[in-house]
């Protein structure tokens, strides 16, 4: 004997059967984008719609870009903001403040510059004479690499794993903003 489902369809002549489905996921869409508006609103969620507040913000820069000799040159847009810092300081409702700004991408220099080194190239033949500047490049990657060590011991490892996410890493902070805050004004007290 078989036992039915306890979850069994029921369809109507006049209601075809997957009409119920499709309702349940306008549904389930719609809350969600709701929920989505309302975090955006309240800074908890990136706005990166097309017409959004934060979108009007961003600075936009125009390139004529020459894809081949001979051929009309192509008008391109691009947004210059380049990371996390600059969304979360042009949005509307700026999570940021100048100065933690300001250090935000001072940390973010040290940190991409820390992560350069000295070019290495094998040659099959001794090489002898002035070097082609890595040195220098090695140099300035050891010194933003201290740089970067200062800073993070000023700060609780909570403080220092998201001023690492959101400014070395381009991670959205999420619910760490107030964390975020707080680790860029201890840096800017120290920095000044």
């Amino acid at each position: 004997m078989a036992v039915p489902h306890t979850r069994t369809r029921t369809t109507s002549p006049a209601m075809p059967a997957g009409i119920p489905h499709r309702v349940a996921a306008l549904l389930r869409t719609d809350r969600r984008a709701r929920l989505l508006a309302r975090d955006i609103a309240a800074g908890l969620q990136p706005d990166m719609g097309t017409d959004g507040p934060a979108a009007m913000t961003r600075a936009v820069e125009t390139a004529r870009v020459t894809l081949a000799p001979g051929v009309r040159p192509h008008t391109v847009r691009r947004l210059r903001d380049g990371c996390m810092l600059d969304r979360l300081f042009h949005r509307a409702n700026a999570g940021l403040s100048a100065e933690q700004y300001d250090v935000g991408l001072r940390f973010r220099r040290d940190w991409l510059r820390s992560t350069r080194s000295g070019r290495m190239v094998q040659r099959y033949t001794p090489h002898t004479g002035a070097g082609a500047g890595s040195m220098e490049e090695t140099e300035a990657a050891v010194h933003a690499r201290n740089a970067i060590d200062r800073a993070l011991g000023l700060l609780t490892p909570a403080r220092a794993r998201v001023v690492c996410a959101v400014c070395g890493m381009d991670e959205y902070p999420g619910t760490r903003t107030r964390t975020l805050r707080a680790a860029l004004d201890v840096l800017h007290e120290q920095w000044r």
